[in-house]
């Protein structure tokens, strides 16, 4: 007896030994060892052995092994094939969950279905079945293998639902959607219609997930970077017209097919076709949550945004991060996709509803606001412009107020929930963008506004006044602390340029003090960008007093005090550029007499190319401007040549046309003494070449005669 429990021990420890190796063997992905050690022990093969009770079949199709699941399954004796679709680890997944995560396993998982069929039916904890881990990994080859393998296509609607949903109610096209795999989740829309208007345990469908979802939207394209300069230069008015229009569309078209990666593209397109699908079949259009639906207790909650003024800046700081985000959480899960769409500024979306449900756009949340107060609130500018360009649709949506009283007008001094900026700026650069909006708004909605007070007998103005008194405070230091850096620079390099003309290259001549390098050409290359450069530092030194003279008006932080700091800015840089120049070419008048001449001429000059193209504000300052100069020159150079041309056309016409009435010939009289002409020159010159060819038949036999 005691001989028995020894061996058993000694068994035990045996396959505890394996069970160890057969680990490491996993882990380090030595298959041949992994074949060899289970060759020892088949019988283990579905025991735990791992601490999240993995079998080595789980451990095998988790490692994407499919020809080691293939052989190991074979080692699998027959009579415990029923057993597969019991063996599960922690979270519930049988080996077919672990297998459909891979396209390139659908070997294994036919192999696991012909030895127990009720794999394919089989949930985890999270009552998901293998369909649902392919749409959760992406996996569209083994998602359409298993569909088939449970004949999706021939059950009922109600039949197939609890097959592409878990215990929660999320869809396999709920989670496509969440893991980003668009192109299964448009198979999956285009296959199963009935998942669209879905809704998960968040009541959200998976339109309203992906209206939740902008950075989707933003792979593949192109971000240009914009300069410090590029910024302040930014202008209300960014109108093109005429030939100017179709070349810039012309050139952005090129440039985006251009820089487009075609992978990107076809996922682009794959991307906007999901979303007119799911545009056109979403039933939550139907639902109109507006202020009149709201019980009179939700009607009195404080709504997300906030007016930017002391007195709710401090009745927000009352409020905890907590309950901001369940207030956050219950609003998405409330909004229609069109509202979430716009607070994540996913135009291709909001585009999509304006073309296939425009009447969506009557719709409001819960406090009252419409589209275009959500666009003004969240700063989503371009949602704005386009639903204004939809003159009927637009009209009674600008005319529209909230449940304050509140006007779009009155909107713009209202922002969105304090959180990580998108793009950090300046605060002078804030004030800038703010007035520029009101203008535009006030612009769109000036005669559309029934009543300029809300509820608290405040105009617009009033409370935009008051929203941006602490940011015009705070860009009027900016802007103030700027100017004063930018005035050292331009008074040292105005110092340095002017100290310059004292110590010439290579000095004076003693007895009548004119420069010994007179005579050199680049003296001249020497004196002029100094003189430039001295020139220009002075006139950035006046430019940004002028500034700091200012009494700083809010309305000069619009356009007047930024054009003047770009001009600063401008001769201040230009100005260093000379100064460099200025540089280059003292040290080649030095170094005159070397043998290297050209090589000092390329490095002496070296300094002007890397300090221009080393400050990427500096090309957005100079090249910007000179290229929209060169562009508008062509373009009126192009207009005046062909006015030119067109003129010098009709005045030949005109000439000729009184040329022949001073002849008294008509069209038609004119072409036939013309034709007349031409013949009479046709005859001569075939007579000619007919006397010619006659003479030298006459001549050829007095030649024979005489031989």
């Amino acid at each position: 007896m005691a001989d028995n429990n020894e061996i058993e021990t000694e068994e035990q420890m045996s396959r505890n030994n394996i069970a160890d190796l057969l680990r490491t063997a996993m882990m380090e992905k030595d298959y041949k060892e992994v074949r060899r050690l289970c060759g020892e022990v088949p019988e283990d093969l579905l025991q735990i052995n791992s601490i999240y009770d993995d079998t080595v079949l789980h451990m095998a199709a988790h490692s994407k092994q499919n020809d080691l699941v293939l052989y190991l399954l074979n080692m699998i004796p027959e009579d415990h094939n029923h057993q597969l679709s019991n063996i599960k680890n922690t979270d519930g997944n049988t080996i077919l969950h672990e297998v459909a995560a891979d396209d390139a396993m659908e070997d294994a998982a036919e192999e696991l279905l012909k030895r127990d069929a009720d794999l394919l039916t089989a949930s985890n904890e999270l009552g998901e079945k293998p369909i649902f881990c392919a749409a959760r990994y992406g996996q569209s080859q083994m998602f359409v293998f298993l569909a088939n393998k449970m004949g999706l296509e021939k059950l009922s609607p109600e039949e197939s639902k609890p097959h592409l949903r878990r215990n929660d109610g999320t869809t396999v096209l709920h989670v496509s959607m969440a893991t980003e795999c668009f192109g299964l989740a448009l198979f999956i829309a285009q296959s199963y219609p009935y998942l669209i208007e879905q809704r998960d345990q968040s009541s959200m469908t998976a339109l309203q997930y992906l209206a939740c979802n902008p950075t989707a939207f933003r792979k593949g394209k192109t971000q240009i970077r914009r300069g410090f300069i590029e910024l302040l230069n930014k202008s209300k008015f960014e109108v093109q017209k005429g030939l100017a229009k179709l070349l810039s569309s012309i050139y952005q078209s090129f440039f985006e097919e251009v820089l487009f990666v075609e992978g990107k593209k076809n996922d682009r397109d794959t991307l906007q076709e999901l979303v007119r699908l799911l545009v056109e079949k979403d039933t939550s259009w139907e639902v109109n949550i507006n202020s009149q639906a709201m019980s009179p207790g939700e009607s009195d909650k404080k709504p997300e945004i906030e007016e930017c003024s002391s007195k709710l800046s401090q009745k927000k700081g009352q409020n905890s991060e907590e309950s901001s985000f369940n207030k956050d959480k219950d609003k998405k899960s409330n909004e229609n996709a069109l509202f979430l769409a716009t607070m994540s500024n996913i135009q291709e979306i909001v585009q999509e509803v304006l073309n296939f449900r425009p009447q969506a756009l009557k719709h409001t949340n819960k406090e009252g606001m419409n589209i275009l107060h959500v666009a003004i609130v969240y700063r989503h500018i371009y949602i704005f412009n386009m639903v204004i360009e939809h003159e009927l649709l637009s009209r009674r949506l600008l005319s529209a107020s909230t449940d304050e009283g509140n006007s779009v007008l009155h909107m713009v001094s209202q922002k969105r929930k304090s959180e990580a900026s998108e793009k950090m700026q300046s605060h002078a650069l804030q004030l800038r963008d703010e007035l520029l909006l009101f203008e535009k708004v006030k612009s769109a909605s000036k005669n559309l506004i029934t009543n300029p007070l809300n509820k608290d007998n405040k105009t617009a103005e009033e409370l935009f006044a008051a929203a941006n008194e602490r940011l015009h405070h705070d860009a009027k230091e900016w802007l103030m602390r700027t100017t004063e850096n930018c005035t050292i620079l331009s008074v040292f390099i105005a110092t340095v340029a002017f100290a310059a003309v004292y110590t010439v290259p290579g000095g004076p001549n003693q007895n009548t003090g004119i420069p010994i390098l007179y005579s050199k050409p680049f003296f001249l290359v020497f004196v002029l960008a100094d003189v430039i450069s001295l020139t220009l530092a002075l006139s950035s030194v006046g430019i940004f007093l002028s500034i700091l003279t200012s009494a700083f008006p809010l309305e000069d932080f619009k356009i007047y005090l930024f054009k003047k700091l770009i001009q600063g800015i401008i001769c201040l840089v230009l100005s260093v550029s000379m100064m460099a120049v200025a540089f280059g070419a003292a040290i080649v008048l030095i170094m005159t007499d070397s043998p290297q001449n050209v090589v000092w001429s390329v490095v002496a000059f070296l300094p002007v190319p890397i300090f221009f193209l080393s400050y990427s504000p500096l090309r957005s300052a100079v090249l910007g401007p000179c290229l929209e100069w060169f562009k508008i020159f062509i373009l009126d150079f192009l207009v005046v040549v062909f006015v030119v041309v067109v003129l010098l056309c009709y005045a030949l016409v005109s000439i000729i046309q009184l040329f022949f009435k001073a002849l008294g010939w008509t069209v038609g009289g004119a072409i036939s003494t013309l034709c007349r002409i031409w013949i009479w020159i046709w005859g001569i010159f075939f007579k000619s070449e007919s006397d010619t060819e006659s003479s030298q038949q006459g001549e050829a036999p007095l030649r024979h005669s005489d031989v």
